[in-house]
C-alpha cells in the first residue's frame, strides 16, 4: 500500500515540493516495511590552542596561569521522514512521493538567506551551524606554610559546545514557548579553596576543598509531547553549586591497620529558569545528592610462608537526589547504603581473594526518570 519513499533531500523523483529540496542523503528510496527513517549526518569540527605557565612567586608559593582558545562548529544535514505521503496510491497511478511530512535538516539549517527554491523552508532563516568560539582561563595560587601542608586557591572557567535542535520552531499549544533552532554553549565559573596535608608525623593524610560553581545557560534535554515527540535541548537555567569535599588515609598505632574514606557535601540550586515553566527556580540540580561518603578499614599481617594476608570492609552511603530538572520528567532517587567485604593472601607476584560486593544485596537507584510516562 506504500510506494517508494525518497529522502527529502533526494529530489530526483519528486523535485522541490512541500518539504523537499536538494541536500545530503546516503540511501534510498525506502520501501515497505521501512515506514520511518532517519538519514542524518552530524559533523563536529573543533580546533583550539591551550597551555599554562607555572612560576615560583617565593620559596614557598607558586602561581599557575592557563588559557584555552577554542572554535567549534556543529552541523546537521539530511532528513527524517515517513511513508505517510506515499500511501493509498491508486491502481495504475505512477509513483508520486508528495514529501509533505518529516524534517529536511539540510534545508532547515542552511543559513540566513538560504535559497532552496522552497519559500516555506527559506523563510526559516536558521543558521547553517551551531558555532562557538572564545577564550577561557584558569589561575591557581598555591603556597606551603610548612613542609607537610599545602593550600591553594583556583579560579577557572569551562563550557560545553552548542548544538542544533532537529525540532526547532515547534511550539506549545498556547504559543508561550518555541523550540530554539540553536542551543547555545553553557558556561561555568569555578572558585575553589583547597588543601593537601600530611599530619600527626605521617599518620594522617587529609585533602579537601571548598568550592562554588556558577553555571550560566545550563544545557538540558527536554521531552514534552505537547510540543513535539522528539527530544530537544535548551539553555534551561542559571544555577549555582556550593560544596565541600575531602578524602583521608589514617594509620593508627596498630601495625597493619589502615582507615581511609572520602566525602562530599553539596548544595545546588536553580537560580533562574530560562525555558518553559517545567523548570522551577529554587529546585535542586539533577544527580546532586546533598551528602555522599565512603569509609574503609583494611588490616594486613605477615604470614609464616612469607606471604601477606589481608581483610577489608567498606561502607558507601548517599543521600537522595533527582534525575532531572524538568519537573514532569524527573524522578526521586532514594538514598542508599551498601557494604563490601574481602579477604585474601598476596605477595609480590600474585594475589588471591574472596569477596562479597553489596553485602546486603540492595540495588541502589543511580538513574531514573518519568520521560516515557509522558506519552
Amino acid at each position: 500500500t506504500y510506494a517508494a519513499n525518497y529522502a527529502l533531500t533526494d529530489t530526483s523523483v519528486s523535485g522541490s515540493i512541500n518539504n523537499a529540496s536538494p541536500g545530503w542523503f546516503s540511501a534510498g528510496p525506502f520501501s515497505e516495511p521501512v515506514i520511518f527513517f532517519n538519514d542524518i549526518r552530524r559533523t563536529d569540527k573543533q580546533q583550539g590552542i591551550f597551555g599554562e605557565i607555572s612560576m615560583d612567586v617565593s620559596d614557598t608559593s607558586e602561581l599557575t596561569v592557563g588559557a584555552r582558545w577554542y572554535d567549534i562548529a556543529v552541523d546537521l544535514e539530511g532528513s527524517a521522514n515517513s511513508s505517510f505521503s506515499t500511501g493509498f496510491i491508486k491502481a495504475g497511478e505512477i509513483h508520486r512521493d508528495r514529501q509533505r511530512y518529516g524534517t529536511n535538516l539540510s534545508a532547515q539549517f542552511n543559513g540566513p538567506g538560504g535559497n532552496t527554491g522552497n519559500p516555506s523552508l527559506d523563510a526559516l532563516d536558521y543558521p547553517d551551524k551551531a558555532e562557538t568560539d572564545g577564550v577561557i582561563g584558569k589561575i591557581t595560587y598555591s603556597w606551603n606554610p610548612a613542609e607537610d601542608i599545602m593550600y591553594y586557591v583556583t579560579w577557572s572557567e569551562g563550557f560545553r559546545p552548542g548544538l542544533l535542535n532537529r525540532p526547532g520552531g515547534k511550539s506549545n499549544p498556547d504559543g508561550t514557548y518555541t523550540v530554539p533552532p540553536v542551543t547555545e554553549s553553557d558556561e561555568v565559573t569555578n572558585y575553589e579553596f583547597g588543601w593537601k596535608t600530611v599530619l600527626s608525623d605521617g599518620q594522617l593524610k587529609f585533602n579537601g576543598s571548598i568550592f562554588k560553581v556558577d553555571i550560566s545557560g545550563l544545557q538540558t534535554s527536554i521531552l514534552d509531547p505537547s510540543i513535539t515527540n522528539l527530544f530537544f535541548s535548551d539553555n534551561a537555567a542559571d544555577a549555582e553549586i556550593m560544596g565541600l569535599e575531602g578524602d583521608f588515609v589514617y594509620y593508627p598505632k596498630v601495625d597493619g591497620l589502615m582507615l581511609s574514606g572520602a566525602f562530599s557535601i553539596l548544595n545546588t540550586e536553580i537560580e533562574k529558569s530560562l525555558t518553559t515553566s517545567d523548570v522551577i527556580a529554587g529546585e535542586d540540580l539533577a544527580f546532586a545528592p546533598g551528602f555522599q561518603a565512603n569509609v574503609a578499614a583494611r588490616y594486613e599481617w605477615g604470614l609464616s610462608s612469607g606471604n601477606l594476608g589481608h581483610v577489608q570492609g567498606q561502607v558507601n552511603i548517599s543521600d537522595e537526589s533527582f534525575s532531572d530538572i524538568i519537573e514532569p520528567n524527573k524522578a526521586k532517587q532514594d538514598s542508599y547504603s551498601f557494604a563490601n567485604i574481602r579477604a585474601g593472601i598476596s605477595n609480590e607476584s600474585w594475589i588471591a581473594e574472596i569477596y562479597i560486593d553489596n553485602l546486603t544485596d540492595k540495588r541502589a537507584q543511580i538513574s531514573n526518570n518519568f520521560v516515557y510516562d509522558r506519552f
